[in-house]
């Protein structure tokens, strides 16, 4: 019978060893990941200054977003989905996904915002917004890996009180 605990308090002991490794290498990719994200909103300011220096910080700035009465619509449609856990049923995950929103007919196709500040636009403001996209991409990345970082440590918790328990 001793020997039975043994072996679930080895089984326990190594599943937390997993559930360790797992929070480090999720730890190191949400560092590299955060550490990019920085970088593209970085250089979407630095571009969005280029163009504001190029054209005049007039023509590029708060008094050519629309104003309340218009109604602005994002070109991204966000999804949220759950997902049970593997270890415990009673744990949903959220997962994020991003994309483009298509046009359906009958519905009104959301603008480009970049077409708010004229037809001919400097190409630094393109890039500027081709920046901030792609950092909004890192940024449903990074809350992804905080859902699994968070289901891990809630995993790890209840393994330490399981592992007391036993010895």
């Amino acid at each position: 019978m001793e020997h039975d605990t043994d072996k679930s308090l080895d089984e326990i002991c190594e599943t937390l060893d997993n559930l360790m490794i797992e929070n480090l290498e999720l730890l190191d990719e949400k560092l590299l990941v955060t550490f990019e994200l920085e970088k593209l909103l970085r250089e979407g300011h630095l571009e969005l200054a280029k163009a504001r220096y190029i054209r005049g910080k007039e023509s590029i700035g708060l008094l050519q977003i629309p104003s309340e009465e218009t109604e602005i619509q994002s070109l991204f449609s966000l999804e949220t989905t759950y997902v049970k856990s593997d270890k415990d049923a009673n744990i949903e995950i959220p997962t994020f996904d991003i994309s483009l929103k298509k046009s359906n007919k009958g519905e009104k196709e959301p603008q480009n915002p970049i077409n708010w500040f004229g037809v001919l636009v400097p190409q630094n403001l393109k890039f500027a917004q081709k920046h901030f996209q792609d950092a909004l991409y890192l940024a449903i990345k990074l809350a992804n890996i905080q859902a699994q970082l968070a289901k891990v440590t809630s995993e790890t918790a209840s393994f330490k009180l399981l592992k007391e328990a036993a010895s």
